[in-house]
């Protein structure tokens, strides 16, 4: 099979080549002036700040005029922990040379989050703690951004509570009711905070499976257009309480919020005997979870001082129950955390295969296989399933998918449509999105994928 070509930056009328043109400048600006925004009292800190600014404004100079894309020095790979997977892309790339606004989208996106670390570590090697180990230039933003969702994260903490002492005090709760719930989790964490989480305000099963409580799910399902939820549960109904699952995390905050809730209700319900929790190894992608994430939230839900709720008020206990739950389940080793510097590659999915054994596939596909469901949350996590690669919309999934279609992993693919690819479609429906998304966004019509407004949910059995 020719595999279609990759998107671009220099793709007119795509979201990437906006990205490219736009995006990646503001995000770099940003940066620049967190630096300032971040300094502490030491004066070494404060001389290595400055190296570092002054290197991120020479680096947003490349950007705006369109500098080729050089490879890593070794200084820099052996400092910086860099994949050789990035050399090797610009040394054997095809065509003209690699620049910013000529280059592939995915591979040019994770170049310049790679760039932007080694500027930090290069800077301040040897010399400053504060700025090689302790700082991630999207903390700020990260927690704050969460720091807003005080009225989703207090809401869902209550809905849990409630949730909770359903499930404990009843064993035998009726396989079609938690069918339901297993949707409205997995739909939380589809949305994140834009999710609507009303279907749960009582948590008892009858008023899930009302009719409003029916509406309120057809509403929500209808900006889904492919969903595949079915057929995660019935894999894990296979193996009932002995089930591992494996999340490949996108965004920090509430998304990460949300993830914890599907995966307490997955313990809890006896869907699962364990979940693996895979973070990334760099600031990446501005709101991308690291390790250090999974302890700040938790640290925030139980600080009053980071959310503005009454000591001992129902809020309080609400908050505290669920940041107890987590930090317990960690203690016990039923929520593991890893985190591999193959997640912050730009190789697309298909090298998680047997017979990679240069990039750390190999050692991530081995360690997939022992899950029985990998749950891949997010866009760029989308991107990289299907290499980010032109196909046309009706593509089947598993086609896109390449090799790990038949590799044995079985994936379900949970993202909110940012981006210019997508596959699976029924004929028809890109061409309906299109004409919609034209009639308030003249000359756009094409980018309903990268809105944000739809989304997908995707399966695959990892089998031929």
């Amino acid at each position: 099979m020719t595999l279609p070509e990759q998107y671009s930056t220099a793709d007119e009328g795509t979201f990437g080549k906006f990205t490219a043109e736009t995006r990646w400048g503001v995000i770099l600006q940003n940066a620049i002036d967190d630096i300032n925004n971040s300094m502490t009292n030491d004066k070494i800190d404060i001389d290595i700040g400055k190296l570092i600014e002054k290197d991120l404004i020479g680096f947003k100079k490349e950007l705006v005029d369109n500098a080729p894309l050089r490879v890593f020095t070794p200084k820099e790979i052996e400092t910086c922990n860099i994949p050789l997977s990035f050399n090797q892309f610009i040394n054997e790339y095809q065509g003209p040379a690699l620049t910013w606004l000529k280059a592939p989208w995915l591979f040019s996106e994770i170049y310049f989050y790679r760039r932007i670390n080694a500027i930090f570590k290069m800077n301040s090697l040897g010399i400053s703690k504060f700025w090689f180990e302790q700082f991630d230039i999207f903390n700020r933003l990260k927690r704050s951004t969460f720091k807003l969702s005080l009225h989703g994260v207090v809401e869902l903490a209550h809905r849990y509570l409630n949730l909770k002492k359903v499930l404990l005090s009843d064993k035998n709760i009726d396989t079609e009711s938690k069918q339901i719930l297993f949707k409205e989790f997995i739909e939380i964490s589809l949305w994140g905070n834009a999710t609507d989480l009303s279907l749960l305000t009582n948590a008892t099963y009858e008023d899930i499976k009302s009719l409003q409580g029916e509406k309120a799910r057809q509403d929500s399902e209808s900006k889904i257009l492919i969903n595949d939820t079915v057929l995660a549960w019935n894999k894990l109904l296979e193996n009932p309480s002995n089930n591992r699952i494996d999340i490949v995390l996108d965004n920090s905050g509430f998304e990460l919020y949300a993830d914890f809730m599907l995966s307490l209700f997955l313990i809890q319900s006896n869907l699962a005997k364990k979940i693996v929790f895979h973070a990334k190894d760099i600031p990446y992608m501005v709101s991308d979870v690291m390790m250090k994430d999974f302890t700040i939230l938790i640290d925030d839900l139980k600080d009053r001082k980071f959310f503005d709720v009454p000591v001992g008020s129902k809020d309080d206990i609400a908050l505290n129950t669920v940041s107890d739950d987590i930090s317990e389940y960690v203690k016990e080793g039923i929520f593991e955390f890893k985190t591999d510097s193959f997640w912050t590659t730009e190789l697309p999915y298909n090298y998680i295969d047997p017979s990679e054994t240069k990039y750390h596939g190999a050692q991530i596909h081995k360690e997939l296989l022992n899950s029985d469901l990998v749950i891949f949350k997010g866009d760029l996590n989308y991107r990289k399933l299907t290499a980010d690669r032109k196909w046309e919309k009706t593509t089947p999934f598993k086609t896109a998918l390449c090799e790990l279609a038949t590799n044995g992993i079985t994936l379900l693919s949970l993202r909110t449509c940012k981006a210019d690819v997508q596959v699976g479609l029924k004929p028809g429906v890109d061409e309906e999105l299109t004409k919609l998304w034209e009639k308030d966004h003249p000359g756009q019509g094409n980018w309903w994928v990268s809105s944000g407004k739809w989304a997908i949910i995707c399966y695959s059995n990892g089998q031929k």
